[in-house]
């Protein structure tokens, strides 16, 4: 028996059990796929129907590290607990309405480790929304730990456990901070910017060209960024940003240690990575828009989580920022997503940048065509399905409603999800297995699938594209040809049957 049909089948076992014991209604198992995303890693509980067409709606994604909930709990190695998933904002939890949609409610992400390694992520749901109970939280993962010790011992296989608290993953990267270019720099970087000499700032400016910020930046507005340069020193907890000032055109880059993008999304809750800043990372304070929602609860900060690091302070002069148009930003592929609702132009003129810069930021993240009008033509099936909803309707026809609301929502996660982060042969195929025990429990797993599952989008035509205007515009890769476009939406079709339909791939919150 292979590595991956023992872990899937132990964990069939304890996702069952631990489920059964807790009263969760759906648990879902992910696995790494190379070192930049998670797949479904084939085990699975569901114990009704919209439990099962969740699980079906959400096969064939890639959920990259860091942009979505299995994806954060595999690289900081920290456990998650959410009141209700279905009210946050998709760069949290990317089916948020997915979970709407087929009533799940609170979730909680354990990794699980074997000899050191993050080899699963599971996640275990509620039909009722849960408050983050610490005592509550201990429970079930001490219930989870035992179960899985229990099963490991009688299939004879190594034992693994679940972890709360591991030691986040790294890159392996060469240190900015820690060069003889560096200690000059920080020499130049302690003084007042007014008492700076020509070869301060020459020294500030070496040591720029080792940050991939400045890799888009012209020369002349290189030399005005490192004249004005401020180095921050941090103590472990410190907040990075300070404040409102930093709102418009400041970044900040780490060059000693680490910050973390926090987030909490209840009143009592915990505060959880989101995000990790590692040396010559940059971030800025619009990240913090990422988070924004309806409800007032979500709230994050961005802190120094390692004693004794440093930042360095861009500030872009007014003078200097009709240029920075022109220049492509360091944004997250959550930050630009929060645009996809609007046009090309519109999200330029909010992003302070002209159309090239945005084609060139779309390419960097493999986006080749802006999503606006899709999202468009899915946000205004949705209300249909809504307004129609609301209307006195039978069960039947209740049903027929919600599976096509689950289809359209699996088109807008193939839209809104990541499609740097595909990988065409790592795509699973789903195929059901006899339920377990129990009524209303179905146990799927997840088999990969070849290239040839991979639909491809109708090219668009030259004239058409340019007669759309800006939110119709198809990009070409660095190389200079047009990207496949099956690839840029991920999508799979799903063999299972039943609602929820195919599934798609991609990659980015979740």
């Amino acid at each position: 028996m292979s590595v991956d049909i023992a872990l899937e089948t132990i964990l069939n076992s304890v996702l069952k059990e631990v489920s059964v014991r807790c009263d969760f209604v759906h648990a879902e198992a992910f696995k790494p796929a190379g070192t930049t995303c998670m797949v479904q890693g084939g085990a699975c509980y569901c114990a009704n129907s919209n439990a099962s067409d969740y699980h079906r709606a959400s096969l064939n994604f890639h959920y990259p590290q860091y942009a979505c909930l299995p994806g954060r709990v595999w690289k900081t190695q920290q456990t998650e607990w959410h009141q209700d998933v279905s009210t946050l904002p998709m760069s949290i939890f990317v089916r948020a309405e997915l979970a709407r949609v087929t009533e799940l409610r609170a979730c909680f992400a354990i990794p699980l480790c074997r000899q050191g390694h993050v080899v699963s992520v599971v996640i275990f749901y509620s039909r009722s929304i849960i408050p983050f109970d610490e005592q509550l939280e201990h429970t079930v993962f001490s219930l989870a730990n035992d179960i899985l010790s229990e099963v490991c011992t009688c299939s004879g296989h190594p034992q693994m456990y679940f972890t709360k608290s591991g030691k986040p993953a790294t890159s392996k990267r060469p240190h900015a901070g820690t060069s003889k270019v560096w200690e000059s720099a920080k020499v130049s970087l302690a003084l007042e910017a007014e008492k700076r000499t020509d070869t301060d700032v020459e020294n500030i400016i070496k040591f720029s060209k080792r940050l991939p910020f400045f890799k888009y930046v012209t020369t002349a507005s290189r030399e005005a960024l490192c004249k004005t340069m401020q180095l921050v020193h941090l103590n472990e907890g410190d907040l990075a940003m300070r404040g409102p000032e930093d709102a418009d055109y400041v970044w900040y880059i780490v060059v000693k240690g680490r910050c973390d993008m926090l987030l909490k999304t209840e009143e009592g809750g915990r505060f959880y990575p989101m995000r990790t800043f590692e040396e010559g990372d940059t971030f800025a304070y619009s990240y913090m828009k990422m988070l924004s929602c309806n409800s007032n609860v979500v709230k994050g900060d961005i802190r120094a989580v390692e004693p004794n690091t440093m930042v360095v302070r861009v500030y872009v002069q007014p003078e200097h920022r009709g240029d920075f148009r022109s220049q492509t930003k360091p944004l997250l592929y959550e930050e630009l997503a929060k645009y996809f609702d609007m046009s090309a132009d519109e999200a330029a003129e909010r992003l302070g940048v002209c159309m090239s810069a945005i084609k060139k930021i779309c390419r960097r993240h493999g986006i080749v065509r802006w999503p606006h009008r899709k999202l468009l033509s899915a946000n205004k099936s949705l209300a249909l399905i809504d307004s129609k909803s609301m209307e006195q309707q039978s069960p039947e026809t209740m049903s027929a409603l919600r599976a096509e609301a689950i289809n359209v929502l699996v088109s807008k996660l193939r839209v809104m999800l990541n499609p740097t982060y595909i990988s065409s042969t790592e795509l699973i195929q789903v195929h059901p297995k006899e339920a377990g025990e129990g009524e209303g429990t179905r146990l799927l797993t997840g088999q990969l699938g070849s290239d040839s599952d991979l639909d491809e989008d109708e090219e668009p035509s030259p004239k058409r594209a340019k007669k759309g205007g800006g939110n119709a515009w198809h990009a070409s890769n660095e190389n200079g040809g047009p990207r496949d476009n099956g690839a840029a939406d991920g999508r799979a079709q799903s063999d299972t049957k039943g609602g929820g339909g195919g599934g798609g791939g991609g990659s980015s919150s979740s």
